[in-house]
């Protein structure tokens, strides 16, 4: 999820109780900064946009960042509460922070964020550097302003509760549970009706719901050939629709490809890909070599997600 979903859901665990009605010093900015932790690899993009795709969300969201990420979080945490907090406050008896109860949500707080990355498409390697596996919950959109609106609303200060802070939070946790609940029931469902359309070798489905509109959302039928599109309607007769226009996986055989492949940008980029596809374009001004992912080939996507196009140069012909 975005950063800033992240960091709200920190400060509203912080406001459900895990502040200790304000007598646990520093629950709030711990659980914030531990809920946006695991991002710390955001620095490989310094490596270039598709490094970035092959490298984040990955080390840092797997289990061994998971354990060494809030012993470092609560070192930082008591010794500002130590050196500045404490000593800040001349005459007065601040209670100091402690160990255990630091260590204790600050590993909330990182546990919460690949729990949140998993719910998109985008996917997470949450047993990195056991295994490279990408994980999808295809949930929740990335940017969720439903999400928003309700962890804003349980933290606006305008009469704020702890109660209505629970139940806000309840609320949240009751859409992405059902939203996770649709999204197991959906796939299943579109399978059968792709089956019936006569598409064959099904490999995956992959359902995700519609930004700001949960009760939709845009199927992608892999096949051993290529990928095709649909819809997904809850509140409609007819609830799964295709498109007429696949987009072929394409031949990986050829040389231009296999040329193309030996780019590090495009060994990158296919790492994190989950519905790759590729196709040799010429044109008067040469051949290229697009790769692209299935699930950003709509053209919302921006940057990187887009793909990436490698011009060939012409092959020496063999004696």
């Amino acid at each position: 999820m975005d950063n800033i979903t992240h960091t709200m859901a920190g400060a509203v665990l912080a406001r459900a109780g895990l502040d200790r009605r304000g007598t646990l010093p520093l629950a709030a900015p711990t659980l914030m900064l531990a809920a946006n932790a695991p991002d710390i690899d955001i620095f490989v993009m310094f490596m270039g946009s598709y490094a970035g795709l092959e490298y984040r969300r990955g080390w840092t969201h797997g289990p061994i960042a998971l354990l060494l990420l809030p012993l470092v979080l609560t070192g930082m945490m008591l010794a500002w509460d130590r050196l500045v907090r404490r000593r800040g406050e001349r005459g007065v008896s601040l209670v100091p922070a402690t160990v255990g109860a630091t260590l204790l949500i600050a590993f909330i707080g990182v546990i919460s964020h690949p729990a949140l990355d998993w719910l998109n498409t985008y996917g997470v390697r949450v047993l990195m550097p056991f295994s490279r596996e990408w994980f999808y919950g295809d949930a929740v959109f990335i940017i969720d302003p439903w999400l928003w609106l309700l962890f804003g609303g349980a933290l606006l200060r305008w009469r704020r509760t702890r109660r209505r802070v629970q139940i806000l939070g309840g609320i949240a946790a009751a859409y992405i549970a059902a939203m996770i609940v649709a999204s197991n029931v959906a796939e299943p469902i579109a399978r059968r009706e792709a089956e019936a359309s006569g598409l064959t070798g099904i490999e995956e489905v992959m359902y995700q719901p519609e930004p700001a509109q949960p009760h939709r959302g845009s199927l992608i039928v892999a096949t051993r050939e290529g990928y095709t599109f649909g819809s997904f309607r809850w509140l409609a007769r007819d609830r799964v629709t295709f498109l007429s226009a696949p987009i072929p996986r394409g031949d990986w055989t050829t040389n231009e490809v296999r040329e193309a492949m030996t780019d590090s940008r495009v060994r990158h980029y296919l790492s994190w890909s989950r519905f790759p596809f590729v196709r040799t374009e010429r044109t008067p001004a040469g051949t290229a070599v697009f790769f692209g992912d299935a699930r950003f080939a709509d053209g919302r996507a921006s940057g990187s997600l887009q793909g990436i196009r490698v011009p060939v140069p012409p092959l020496r012909p063999t004696n």
